[in-house]
């Protein structure tokens, strides 16, 4: 009797201290599911905005380097079309074959570009994404949580906001939390 009494109270202190957590905003140790708001984490993480200014200053430049290359293209292709009735037929050909070399070493060096970008940002983001990464692990660990998942991703349609453990992933981050969002708001 004594144990099935101990039992009941045992539950009854679970319950209210899942209800305490919840009211906190914080979900349930143990709940299967809970979500981030990974924009909103990587806007704010540590390094983010350093990372993102760097990123478009260099992805600015690289751009700059390719509108000089289309313009040298572009020069060359208006040249040629001013002199186009004047030249022999080899010389058109000529002319023709140069500025097709020329466009397709632009087209192929915007592809190296697009490449140096993706690997820059990559090194740029990587460290922060990877340290986002493990705070996010070890909360769900802690938490017992089965699955995380990111709100800013589509597909998240609705979710109660006391499963969103945001905010502990900011302070873990050592970040502080935005503003909360306006009420009425379309985000979970």
């Amino acid at each position: 009797m004594a144990l099935t009494r101990w039992f009941a109270l045992t539950a009854v202190a679970l319950a209210l201290c899942a209800e305490s957590a919840q009211a906190q905003g914080n979900p349930a140790p143990g709940s299967p599911v809970v979500y981030v708001r990974g924009q909103v984490i990587l806007q704010a993480a540590p390094g983010a905005a350093e990372a993102a200014r760097t990123f478009e200053r260099e992805l600015a430049d690289m751009r700059t380097q390719l509108q000089e290359q289309a313009a040298v293209v572009d020069s060359m292709l208006q040249d040629y079309q001013r002199q186009e009735v004047l030249l022999s037929p080899q010389a058109k050909e000529t002319k023709q074959q140069e500025i097709l070399n020329l466009r397709n070493q632009l087209q192929q060096r915007q592809g190296e570009m697009d490449t140096q970008a993706q690997q820059r940002q990559q090194e740029l983001l990587g460290p922060i994404l990877e340290e986002v990464g493990a705070v996010i692990e070890t909360l769900r660990s802690e938490g017992n949580y089965s699955i995380v998942l990111d709100a800013s991703k589509e597909g998240l349609v609705a979710a109660d906001t006391t499963l969103d453990i945001t905010d502990a992933v900011l302070a873990r981050l050592g970040v502080e939390p935005p503003p909360p969002a306006p009420a009425g708001g379309a985000t979970p």
